[in-house]
């Protein structure tokens, strides 16, 4: 990253070797660094001749590029953006004659009402929950049908969308030792359950958690009528979340859910390592 202009040729220089030294090719490109930036994505859904979008949803709650909050739809975003969005999502899709589900991804400049394309992730992701929790649809099924070659079932028109969800990912880390992974054996797991609530675990009493692989344990979503009663279902799911053996992101999740700067919505990319600037972390996760 360049902030100055005179930083410019050794930023050129530097990326220019480094593109040569692992792809033979030296060429690089310029794009603008937008600051503050918002991640946001919309779900498509293709059969190859026909594709449909799925809404939108923001994962600027990120940490080492690493998302850790997801909700849907992206909270605060004014509708030219949004509806500017998911058209150049599903006009890039049928340019491509996109097969199956599949997300695309924007960075956002909410301030100049600006969205710059990403990447596309050709498959179903870990925060695909919350589509389905404002849609009512079964992405899976969806997915296999079309795999199947029964091609999309669904007309845009069929695809609606009610009421607000917002997913935490759990993760075998210690937020407090620097998010230090943290296998081991869980010796308890009690996920909650109530109106609006869903857990996707593979994690009980005896699990083992590994250090050679992905620390997800859990994911706790919440949906409701609004950004609020989602919100408020989040901040009580958390609070009877227990894990025990290892420590866990739980209890910065719901530190998180109790911010009043994450409460307002739409916030950019960098908002995850500001908090976490401030925080002394006195707030230990009681299970770990």
């Amino acid at each position: 990253m360049a902030r100055e202009p005179g930083e410019l040729g050794e930023a050129v220089a530097v990326g220019s070797a480094e593109a040569r030294a692992a792809f033979g090719d030296p060429r690089v490109y310029l794009e603008r660094y937008v600051s503050p930036a918002r991640h946001v994505e919309v779900q498509l859904l293709g059969d190859g001749q026909n594709v449909i979008h799925l809404g939108d949803r923001d994962c600027s709650v990120q940490r080492r590029y690493q998302k850790l909050i997801e909700e849907a739809p992206a909270p605060r975003l004014g509708e030219t953006l949004r509806v500017g969005m998911r058209a150049a999502a599903v006009a890039l899709g049928l340019h491509l004659k996109y097969q199956g589900l599949g997300t695309v991804e924007f960075l956002v400049d909410a301030e100049r009402s600006a969205f710059w394309f990403l990447e596309v992730n050709a498959r179903i992701q870990v925060e695909h929950p919350v589509t389905e929790a404002v849609t009512g649809l079964d992405l899976v099924a969806e997915q296999i049908a079309i795999a199947e070659g029964r091609g999309l079932r669904l007309s845009q028109a069929d695809v609606q969308f009610s009421g607000h969800a917002i997913e935490c990912r759990v993760n075998a880390e210690d937020p407090a030792a620097g998010f230090r992974p943290s296998p081991g054996t869980v010796t308890r797991a009690v996920f909650p359950a109530g109106p609006g609530l869903r857990v996707d675990t593979h994690v009980q009493a005896g699990s083992a958690v590994p250090p050679q692989y992905d620390s997800l344990l859990a994911k706790l979503v919440a949906s409701g009528a609004s950004r609020a009663e989602a919100l408020a279902r989040l901040r009580g799911a958390l609070a009877r979340c227990e894990i025990g053996g290892v420590a866990t992101t739980v209890a910065m999740h719901a530190a998180l859910a109790a911010d009043s700067e994450f409460a307002a919505g739409g916030v950019d990319a960098g908002y995850l390592g500001r908090w976490l600037e401030l925080q002394s972390w006195s707030v230990r996760d009681k299970n770990g």
